[in-house]
């Protein structure tokens, strides 16, 4: 009956022990995950590009009401040629824009799927359930 105790404190203790560590491994491996510096470090083009990409959606966001406005009011006093031709260049931006966000998201999918079991099956999951636009 001693024995049987005795292994069972053992065995709780050495599972302690092993949690403990565990948990030490999962705050180190978090804490490198979020530290932005390592990341600028370690990969600087993927984060210029991560930082391009969410300055090309702030700017789209904070835009977006002034674009309606300055193309269509009375008071403009630009030819018709140069309107056409700032649309095709907004045009073109838009497409860039969207392209950037759509490698910066790729990036960020395969990043957190390497660093997280079964992310990519719960992000295919997701995209399944989505509605399409």
């Amino acid at each position: 009956m001693d024995e049987t105790i005795q292994q069972i404190e053992t065995h709780i203790d050495r599972t302690r022990d092993e949690l403990g560590s565990h948990l030490r491994e999962l705050e180190a491996r978090v804490s490198a995950a979020t530290d932005w510096r390592e990341h600028v470090r370690t990969r600087p083009y993927a984060t210029l590009a991560a930082a391009m990409a969410g300055g090309i959606v702030l700017a789209k966001v904070l835009n977006r009401g002034n674009q309606k406005r300055r193309f269509t009011t009375p008071e403009t006093a630009q030819s018709r040629s140069s309107i056409d031709a700032r649309g095709k260049a907004m045009d073109l931006w838009e497409d860039i824009a969207n392209a950037l966000i759509g490698v910066a998201a790729t990036g960020v999918t395969a990043y957190i799927g390497g660093l997280v079991p079964g992310f990519a099956d719960e992000m295919q999951r997701a995209a399944s359930h989505r509605p399409s636009r």
